[in-house]
């Protein structure tokens, strides 16, 4: 396949992409915002996707289990034990009564993975029926069965659209409403887009795709990929190998997607195969959710995952440091269920076995 060599012979290109992305953007643009949004978990992270959520809707409740912290952010507009003085939106509002909950009509979940199960559980039992969508920003895997959450959601919420959303997004940076972007996966094209106007901003830019998989997949997998990051860094293993790892990394992701049912493809593909690629909507594997992610967690010591591997490998007592540390570590959770599913599926990771040798004791 030849390319257009000059700008006379590109033209007829970028008029078609000009007129595709001007039909896309008038679509969005008339369509309707929700009538009111709720985010379920009061931590730094729920915190601030409630906080993005109110820069475009005015009606944005967060629910949470503190109620000094509710308190809080009602009167002086901060949440100071997770977001410092950062300040809020002045219309968000926050409340501990789980009782109004079912009559938002997007409710956005942000709770630690071990929490996922027992939060839908409480909120069912709070009267959410099919109407509610659900935005799931929790990380991870669903465990007793180690399955996605998506699978786990059919067993308990099997009428209701839910949608996933994963990106680079350092709850500080987006209280503080700097650029950030992410990607919003549903079977449901239409909520995503719906999602996405909503979200959506100069400041915070999405992308809407239908592999809820593979954002699944990278999602949790990215943690345990920040560890060995740390690791690499603590060793001075150079910016080299840990540019190496993010291929590497990319390249497992897409081999439990696939298992999993996800569409990623982590070959080289010539150049025909490249465009039509594109033209059924990329390859996942490029997008926010997964290596925008992907790279921030590695690359950041604001993750925790890669301040644990960095922590981890400059110890002189490995043993005493695994059994002293206290901080909640998702990727470390993680790799115990990926490691499930390895063994179940018969798959090959090499960096997922590699970490389990440093961070899981025999």
């Amino acid at each position: 396949m030849q390319f257009p060599c000059n700008d006379d012979e590109t033209e007829p290109y970028k008029n078609d992409i000009k007129q595709t992305m001007l039909v896309h953007q008038t679509h969005i643009k008339h369509m309707n915002k929700f009538k009111n949004v709720a985010v379920y978990g009061g931590g730094s992270f729920g915190t601030s996707l409630a906080s993005l959520a109110a820069q475009n809707c005015n009606n944005v409740t967060l629910f949470l289990r503190d109620e000094e912290i509710a308190k809080e952010i009602l009167h002086n507009k901060t949440n100071v034990k997770y977001l410092g003085n950062i300040k809020l939106p002045a219309h968000l509002q926050a409340t501990t009564n789980l009782d109004i909950i079912k009559d938002f009509e997007l409710i956005m979940i942000a709770v630690p993975s071990y929490a996922f199960d027992d939060s839908i559980k409480l909120l069912k039992t709070h009267g959410i029926s099919k109407d509610n969508i659900l935005l799931i920003a929790t990380k991870g895997f669903a465990r007793n069965p180690t399955e996605l959450f998506s699978d786990r959601l059919k067993t308990l919420l099997p009428h209701n659209s839910i949608v996933f959303l994963s990106g680079p997004n350092l709850a500080k940076e987006l209280a503080k409403n700097l650029p950030a972007s992410a990607s919003i996966a549903s079977l449901d094209i239409d909520i995503a887009n719906k999602i996405a106007n909503n979200l959506g901003s100069k400041i915070f830019t999405t992308n809407v795709t239908s592999d809820i998989v593979t954002l699944q997949v990278a999602g949790a997998l990215k943690n345990i990929f920040a560890i060995k990051s740390g690791i690499d860094l603590a060793r001075e293993q150079g910016e080299n190998a840990r540019a190496t790892l993010i291929v590497s990394a990319l390249k497992e992701i897409a081999t439990l997607s696939k298992t999993l049912g996800g569409t990623a493809s982590s070959r080289s593909l010539d150049t025909s195969e490249f465009f039509e690629c594109m033209q059924e909507g990329g390859n996942i594997l490029l997008e926010a959710g997964v290596v925008g992610d992907l790279i921030l967690t590695c690359y950041s010591l604001g993750s925790r995952n890669a301040k644990f591997g960095y922590e981890f490998g400059i110890s002189r007592d490995k043993k005493k440091f695994l059994q002293e540390y206290k901080e909640l570590v998702e990727g470390r959770e993680a790799l115990k269920l990926v490691l499930d599913l390895m063994k179940k599926y018969n798959l090959h990771m090499p960096i997922m076995s590699e970490v389990a040798t440093y961070v899981i004791p025999v």
